[in-house]
């Protein structure tokens, strides 16, 4: 197994695709041995763009760049493990209950939320070693250029980690994300290099694994003043939904707060009278109905708090581990 090198010489990037030509998993390209033989061929996912095409860039960042990820890359310890290995194998996510659901957003691979994870398929022209020669790999150094390449190593590279098995090879072929009429062993060696991609090589996105929904839509609120980081319910009823649990919750404690209180307070009329007894009781039931609210919502925040505040201390000490690797 050999790893790419790349060079830098007189404004060209040389870089050899990260697999080998005998293990490409598409050779609609093979008859074209030189650039200037695409003039005439259509990108298969889109047979109304040529590859000559002044758009093709333009094309490929829209198709391979999570732009905005990318901009929050330098936040993202914040919701996920500092490390490009935290992502889970395909066949994980059945035990976790999460559904895939196919995206070709690059922006919303890997992010999950409870119940479903997204994931971008492999794009056909990314599994020509003709195409990463010739439109991937070569050319000025500009940057859309060089994010497109970053790009699409690191989608290659977290292929390799969420197809560990045979069991995922299935999953990934029943869920369309890579070609129907690929074999394990096929596929085994195109991916065999895509280890050797190092962080340096991959777009800043793809220095993190999974990453979180909810989370983001923090991150976006705080870092880039947006609502959401990409907004999916369907419409009113989907985003006010959300919010039904904590109200009901709310109103719940309040409710038994108040008739605690208003117990305690009718309880005062009968004190003089023959119902000692039951005027005991229902004083310290109400009491204690009180105290009872009040340790729930303190173990509830203080929960909050310990649970929060021990990811951000285990984010922090691998994002600070994770510096002193790139350092040395």
């Amino acid at each position: 197994m050999r790893c790419a090198e790349d060079e830098e010489k007189k404004g060209v990037i040389v870089v050899e695709p990260p697999f080998k030509k005998e293990h490409q998993l598409d050779n609609a390209f093979d008859s074209l041995p030189a650039l200037q033989g695409f003039l005439h061929t259509l990108l298969p996912p889109h047979p109304l763009l040529p590859l000559s095409s002044a758009g093709l860039q333009d094309y490929l960042v829209e198709d391979l760049c999570p732009t905005k990820l990318n901009s929050l890359a330098y936040h993202l310890w914040l919701c996920s493990a500092p490390s490009h290995t935290n992502i889970p194998p395909l066949h994980d996510h059945a035990i976790h209950k999460r559904d895939i659901i196919l995206t070709e957003d690059p922006g919303l691979h890997l992010v999950w939320e409870p119940g479903r994870i997204f994931l971008k398929p492999l794009p056909s022209y990314m599994l020509s070693h003709a195409f990463w020669t010739h439109h991937l790999l070569t050319g000025d150094i500009d940057g859309d250029r060089k994010l497109v390449t970053q790009a699409a190593l690191g989608l290659l590279r977290s292929y390799h980690f969420c197809i560990r098995y045979r069991s995922d090879f299935r999953v990934a072929q029943t869920a369309h994300l890579i070609p129907p009429d690929t074999s394990w062993e096929q596929w085994c060696d195109f991916s065999t290099s895509f280890q050797c991609i190092q962080n340096d090589q991959v777009a800043p996105r793809y220095h993190y694994g999974k990453l979180q929904l909810s989370r983001l839509h923090w991150l976006v609120r705080i870092y880039r003043r947006e609502l959401n980081y990409y907004y999916i319910d369907g419409g009113y009823g989907d985003s006010f939904a959300i919010y039904c649990g904590p109200l009901l919750f709310v109103f719940g404690t309040l409710s038994v707060l108040l008739s605690a209180m208003q117990v305690g307070m009718a309880v005062e009329q009968v004190q003089n009278r023959d119902w000692t007894t039951f005027w005991a009781v229902c004083r310290w039931f109400s009491v204690w109905s009180l105290m009872f609210c009040a340790l729930v919502c303190l173990y509830l925040v203080v929960s909050f708090v310990i649970k929060s505040s021990d990811e951000l201390a285990w984010a922090a000490r691998a994002q600070f581990r994770a510096r002193l690797r790139s350092k040395t």
